[in-house]
Parts: C-alpha cells; sequence; structure tokens
C-alpha cells in the first residue's frame, strides 16, 4: 500500500482536521497507530514523519492528490460540535 493513499484514507475516516491531529499528541498517535496498523511492518512510519507528510497532504489539496475537505453538519469553523 501506498503511503500516501493509507494516509488519506485513514484521515475520511478518522473525521478530524489535519491541523488537529498534528496538534493534539493523542490524536497524533492515534492517528498514527491507525495508518501503521494498515501498513506492512517494514513500510510503517515514525509520528514525526507522519505528520508531516500529513501536513503536505492538506496543503496539496484534494484536486492535486491530497488531501479532501472533510464534510461537516454544521455551517461555521472550529472543531465539530460534541
Amino acid at each position: 500500500m501506498e503511503l500516501d493513499r493509507v494516509i488519506v484514507e485513514t484521515y475520511v475516516r478518522f473525521d478530524t482536521p489535519a491541523d488537529q491531529i498534528v496538534a493534539d499528541p493523542d490524536l497524533a498517535g492515534q492517528f498514527g497507530d491507525a495508518v501503521n496498523g494498515r501498513l506492512p511492518r517494514e513500510d510503517q512510519v515514525d509520528l514525526a514523519t507522519l505528520n508531516k507528510r500529513l501536513l503536505n497532504l492538506r496543503r496539496r489539496g484534494e484536486e492535486k492528490g491530497g488531501l479532501p475537505r472533510l464534510r461537516r453538519d454544521y455551517n461555521g469553523r472550529g472543531p465539530k460540535p460534541r
């Protein structure tokens, strides 16, 4: 499995903005576990590499193969209301 594809697929299921994942060590760890759990052992990456790749995919944008926009159930900015 290609790392970028696994990151994008996991990101969509995780349903949390990339900036929030990178800023919160607990979320970053959970996301890293989810991504590495889908990769063969020899292709697994450390958290710093994963965070950098995640932000690069966000900057790239969906139309260029990066992260898609998350669909929200509300109008406005900020984290999804709980």
